[in-house]
């Protein structure tokens, strides 16, 4: 794939990861404050499985940098930790379970990165609020994380077989 399309492609990509994460803010839904499904990171693991632990990172920092924009400073620092964390995580989990194995669970991965995600918020919630008793909601968090991670999980792999189908995750000279 060619320098100029390469760059577009993660362009394209960072864009629908910030318009899902976007969209995702204005849905009002019942859930425990800080708590979000988390539907954007299915973009940032599509990135990271097929395009590398580089683009993943830079992608998921450049997301914070929209929510810098739209929502501020204390925002991005708890988006920045826990895409950077999660990102770290998810590429740590791949890099173990593809030596290992061929067959690491696409929910394995997403789940460590819900998980991760929460615990790098709550590290920066903590520097922010500069009190360490923000701790006391690693539970609620660490379930969140969970839950999100196997609803996202469950999105990639749906989506999976599609992209398959249509080659998107293919370069176009290995394209036949």
């Amino acid at each position: 794939m060619g320098k100029s399309r390469y760059i577009a492609k993660i362009g394209i990509l960072l864009a629908l990861a910030s318009a899902i994460q976007f969209l995702e803010s204005m849905i009002p839904i019942p859930l425990p404050l800080g708590v979000k499904p988390g539907i954007s990171s299915v973009v940032i693991m599509y990135i990271l499985m097929f395009m590398g632990f580089r683009p993943a990172l830079v992608t998921a920092v450049l997301k914070s940098g929209f929510v810098f924009a739209v929502r501020g400073f204390s925002a991005f620092c708890m988006s920045v930790s826990g895409g950077v964390l999660s990102v770290l995580m998810m590429g740590l989990c791949l890099l173990i379970f593809r030596r290992t194995s061929k067959d690491m669970g696409i929910l394995a991965v997403s789940v460590t990165g819900g998980v991760f995600h929460n615990i790098g918020q709550l590290a920066a919630a903590s520097v922010i609020a500069g009190s360490i008793y923000t701790i006391s909601y690693l539970p609620v968090l660490v379930i969140a994380g969970i839950i999100s991670g196997i609803f996202t999980g469950t999105i990639m792999r749906i989506l999976l077989p599609h992209l398959e189908r249509k080659n998107v995750y293919k370069s176009s000279s290995e394209r036949s």
